[in-house]
């Protein structure tokens, strides 16, 4: 008699059913069956009709002539999970309905799997199996089971990660989820040796990464970045760190060379800034494969010092001189006539000009943090004037017409006209760099120019015409004392200054160059040792 499974279609290819114990206590069953009609036109027809819908129970009707599965195979949660169909060797078309024991909540389809590849820690995957559409409710990261097995102690485990899937194309009805349970703590830790630089200080880098664990540096090192990554599905937290004395280079080079026996020293380091003794120069910060790179250059030694000092030979100013002199004026070349004559004296204004001089110096090159003051300069000329005020007077006199005059007796008379004229004019000569030696002259020019003939009353007379001159001339300005005041032959003659170095809070270092006079005079002159230029 034919045996039909779920449809009077659809008839036991066989003897019975094919049952297979699973893992948990759980079974499947494989119905293989064949078709009311073996041609092809007719399956292709009817196949909605002999194909059983994924996740219905194996006792369950058909669409189409549905029966009651047979006394004693009502099959608990046995669930429709696979159905496929071919010809067998000896041509008889079969259909091939896969059957499991699956319900609403997850079981286990097969044992743990444990191992401890991972950095020691236990790994056991696990694989949960149960009806389509069971909800599942454990939460990565958070779940937890206490573990044992064979050879393995207690230990608690924390879900890592859960992954559905794992079925074939032909397979339905049925959710898989493989569960990875992970103990706490280190996955792996790598430290990389690392020279950070030509110096003998050295980086050493450490990577942890941990699962359900805050990873922590074993070389007492610097955080300097955190991550979280994914080893075999199971997300994990990475940390990086950094670990040095501190210091990780340090340079040397010379100094400037305006500062002599001084030495930039420059320490690179990481995690914390290292500073040099000495004056702080320069600071940076840089971005370095995920950490900062300190560097601080200070300058060592001595900055505020004199630098240089030797023997040298200064050109200075001399100021000039102006005399206001008389002198006797002879006219004897320019009128030999018995009827004239001159006789007196003129003024002369002499000047001897600003004039350069060698003298002895000391050079002297210092370093120091500030600008000096600079109030007077030996050898300046350049606050000694003086001026000179010239007044020039003259008066000239003329001889007239002779006039006779005869009274009424008949006598004569004579009578001769005369004439004067007088001028004034002056002048003022400034003299810079120079200081006046008197204050000033008078000079007076006088003579008899000419002389007119003339009768009176028979006898012969003389009628004079005089003229003459006169000069002033008056010195205003410094004079010999004031030169004395204003003129120093000892001191500073010059001084220049520049920048040299910019210290990192702003400090400016500058070097003063000062060349001075030791004021050592001449026994004979009086003036600063050395040799007088030509002007």
């Amino acid at each position: 008699m034919a045996v039909y499974h779920r449809t009077k279609r659809l008839k036991i290819y066989g003897k019975k059913p094919e049952v297979t114990q699973l893992f948990g206590g759980r079974y499947a069953i494989t119905v293989r069956c064949q078709a009311k009609n073996d041609t092809e036109a007719w399956y292709d027809k009817n196949k909605d009709q002999i194909f059983a819908d994924f996740g219905t129970l194996y006792d369950a009707h058909m669409a189409v002539d549905g029966i009651d599965a047979r006394t004693g195979e009502s099959y608990t949660d046995m669930v429709l999970t696979g159905v496929k169909a071919g010809y067998t060797q000896t041509g008889e078309y079969v259909i091939t309905f896969d059957y499991e024991t699956l319900t609403s909540s997850f079981v286990q389809e097969a044992a743990d799997k444990v191992d401890q590849e991972l950095n020691g820690l236990r790994r056991v995957k696990r694989r949960l199996i149960a009806k389509d559409g069971t909800s599942y409710g454990k939460t990565v990261g958070t779940t937890t089971i206490s573990h044992s097995a064979i050879g393995y102690s207690t230990a608690t485990l924390t879900l890592a990660s859960a992954i559905s899937g794992n079925k074939s194309p032909d397979e339905s009805g049925f959710v898989r989820i493989t569960e990875t349970w992970l103990e706490s703590g280190v996955l792996s830790r790598s430290i990389n040796e690392g020279k950070g630089g030509t110096g003998t200080g050295k980086i050493r880098t450490e990577t942890v990464e941990a699962f359900n664990q805050i990873p922590a540096s074993t070389i007492n090192g610097v955080e300097i970045g955190v991550s979280t990554s994914n080893v075999e599905g199971i997300d994990t937290i990475r940390k990086t760190f950094v670990s040095s004395s501190g210091e990780i280079r340090r340079t040397d080079r010379p100094g400037p060379s305006s500062i002599p026996g001084t030495t930039y020293v420059t320490i690179d380091s990481v995690g914390t800034a290292v500073t040099p003794t000495g004056t702080l120069i320069d600071s940076s910060e840089t971005q370095e494969n995920g950490y900062v790179r300190f560097s601080r250059t200070a300058l060592q030694g001595t900055i505020i010092k004199q630098t240089q000092s030797y023997k040298d030979v200064a050109f200075v100013d001399v100021p000039g001189e102006v005399s206001i002199v008389t002198n006797a004026a002879d006219f004897s070349q320019i009128s030999s006539s018995t009827s004239s004559s001159a006789s007196g004296k003129t003024v002369v204004i002499e000047s001897i000009p600003p004039r350069k001089q060698q003298t002895a110096a000391t050079v002297t090159v210092n370093i120091q943090d500030s600008i000096p003051d600079t109030t007077e300069l030996a050898f300046d000329i350049s606050s000694i004037s003086c001026s000179v005020l010239k007044i020039n007077s003259s008066s000239s006199g003329k001889v007239g017409r002779a006039v006779t005059l005869v009274d009424s007796v008949g006598a004569t008379s004579t009578e001769v006209g005369s004439g004067s004229s007088f001028g004034v004019n002056s002048s003022v000569s400034e003299y810079r760099g120079h200081f006046i030696k008197n204050s000033g002259a008078t000079a007076i020019l006088s003579g008899s120019v000419s002389r007119q003939p003339y009768l009176n009353g028979g006898a012969i007379e003389f009628q004079s015409a005089k003229s003459g001159s006169q000069t002033k001339a008056f010195g205003f300005g410094n004079d010999e004392s004031d030169k004395n005041q204003l003129y120093k032959t000892s001191g500073i003659i010059k001084r220049s200054v520049r920048p040299v170095l910019t210290a990192q809070d702003g400090t400016v270092f500058y070097e003063v160059t000062t060349v001075s006079s030791t004021g050592i005079s001449d026994p004979l002159t009086g003036l600063p040792i050395g040799r007088e230029l030509e002007t």
